[in-house]
């Protein structure tokens, strides 16, 4: 008897993805509401962490392909998208930081 795969591929996938979109909404936010206060600094920073967080999404699709059974790389991933989304959070409170200390 075969095991089911289940759909936990699926979940991570979606919650990888919900958290880079959640970045990156979060960082145009923040990006719009503090541009008067701090200037072309914290839309730099804050589109770096964007940037960031779209590449996350564009991870965990790839991701999924490959533990989905697709594998397309033969080795692993490393813990780059979760540093990635570390980096990213980070420069958010770097420029919320800026915005509030300015």
């Amino acid at each position: 008897m075969a095991a089911d795969p289940g759909i936990s591929n699926e979940r991570t996938a979606l919650a990888w993805q919900r958290t880079a979109l959640s970045l990156v909404a979060g960082s145009a936010i923040i990006a719009r509401l503090g541009v008067e206060d701090a200037g072309l600094v914290i839309v730099v920073l804050l589109a770096v962490a964007a940037a960031l967080g779209l590449w996350v999404f564009v991870e965990s699709s790839a991701r999924y392909r490959h533990s989905h059974g697709a594998r397309r790389r033969p080795r692993g991933r490393g813990g780059r998208a979760a540093f990635t989304l570390m980096a990213a959070t980070a420069l958010i409170a770097v420029g919320e930081l800026i915005v509030l200390l300015r």
